[in-house]
């Protein structure tokens, strides 16, 4: 054997050959180094933390090292609902941590014709699954821009007046329609644009008092200072 042979064949060098196999082993084959347990933060609803479950596809007795963080970060930044995610992994406990950030639903945005289907304060789209909020607008509109302006001026609109609004139309970005319950009666209030919001609201409690308006079913107040009811 010559001189070249015994020197790649030393003993450092074998023990260095072996110790790598063996961390090989342990890291993608041991039990030792494997899922312990998954968390999830930031999901807002159980049907959130599910699906990213499902999505992550991590399960509990995996190798540790067969977890690839950027892939499942990419995996389920592919939600349309999640604005941001993060993965980390810990060697000693054997916990995989997956932390996202949802985005915010402003307002339910032509769930008549998707169900559930919200809209956040950049335009986007997104079904959030198990959400509810009675709270948020109900908005339909031909475009996210013109939804955008509605829920503006939904949440501008006075609480004692804004709670009695069922639902909202845009048909642009500065002409809508709402849908309420006043005095006991369902009201379509055609809106206009965003200006002369109090002065709109006076009218309209006004002509709702008068009592040869008991059967109307719309009021018009695009032009607040000449009203039209039917």
């Amino acid at each position: 054997m010559s001189a070249r042979s015994r020197k790649l064949l030393s003993p450092p060098l074998v023990i260095a050959g072996v110790l790598v196999i063996v961390l090989a082993y342990f890291l993608g084959w041991s039990s030792i180094f494997s899922v312990k347990k998954v968390e999830i933060a930031g999901a807002p609803t159980t049907a959130v933390q599910a699906e990213i479950e499902k999505k992550s596809q991590i399960e509990v007795g995996q190798q540790l090292a067969r977890v690839n963080p950027q892939s499942v970060a990419r995996k389920i930044g592919k939600l349309p609902w999640v604005k941001e995610v993060s993965i980390s992994r810990n060697w000693l406990s054997g916990v995989v941590a997956i932390e996202i950030t949802p985005r915010k639903p402003l307002a339910f945005f032509n769930s008549d014709q998707v169900p559930g289907q919200t809209i956040d304060e950049e335009g986007q789209l997104f079904s959030l699954p198990g959400y509810t909020n009675p709270d948020l607008a109900l908005i339909s509109a031909k475009s996210p821009e013109s939804a955008l302006k509605a829920n503006e001026l939904f949440t501008q609109l006075p609480e004692n007046f804004r709670k009695n609004i069922t639902s909202m139309m845009a048909s642009s970005t500065n002409t809508f329609t709402l849908n309420s319950t006043l005095e006991g009666r369902d009201i379509r209030i055609r809106w206009g644009d965003n200006q002369e919001m109090d002065l709109k609201i006076s009218v309209i409690n006004s002509l709702l008092k008068l009592p040869e308006n008991k059967q109307i079913k719309v009021i018009d107040v695009v032009a607040p200072h000449a009203p039209i009811v039917k």
